[in-house]
């Protein structure tokens, strides 16, 4: 049975970081180099930044199968739109409605605070996700490609859809 719980305390905070670095092992190989991974891993997946986020408005979820996390999603307000700042899960996870799941976390937030759509980035060459954004009605709005770092760019598509 898939449940959604809000990330409150340390102990769910701690599970997070564990999870993201997980899937991101998974995933991203051939996507990003592993260089990139740890610098994001670091970067955005410690307990102190998930706190930080929490305390400056982010809302973090963790969706569990049978009590096991499986996966995340992280939003918040973002001028008329809800900005999914993360969503993650796990390989084994994928294809049992998990990531629709999470989308539909940050869909009834934005409802609940009247934002008009959900908004998110993703790097140009994650096809996989590209294409079950798609499917849940996202669409293409912009690319972008910045700096974050230690010679790092992210390249991404920016994708919207109406809530």
């Amino acid at each position: 049975m898939l449940t959604m719980r809000e990330i409150v305390n340390d102990v769910q905070r701690d599970s997070v970081v564990a999870l993201a670095r997980r899937i991101w092992f998974e995933h991203y190989p051939g996507i990003i180099s592993f260089a990139q991974i740890h610098y994001m891993l670091e970067r955005g997946y410690t307990r102190d930044v998930i706190t930080a986020e929490q305390h400056a408005g982010v809302s973090w979820y963790v969706a569990e199968w049978a009590g096991v996390p499986v996966g995340f999603v992280a939003f918040s307000p973002a001028g008329t739109d809800m900005k999914v700042h993360k969503v993650y899960v796990l390989r084994e996870a994928k294809g049992k409605g998990v990531g629709r799941a999470l989308m539909d976390v940050a869909r009834l937030a934005a409802r609940s605070v009247g934002r008009a759509g959900l908004v998110l980035t993703v790097n140009k060459n994650n096809l996989d996700s590209i294409r079950a954004y798609l499917a849940m009605g996202f669409s293409f709005t912009a690319r972008v490609r910045a700096d974050i770092g230690h010679g790092f760019v992210m390249d991404d598509y920016v994708m919207r859809c109406p809530t």
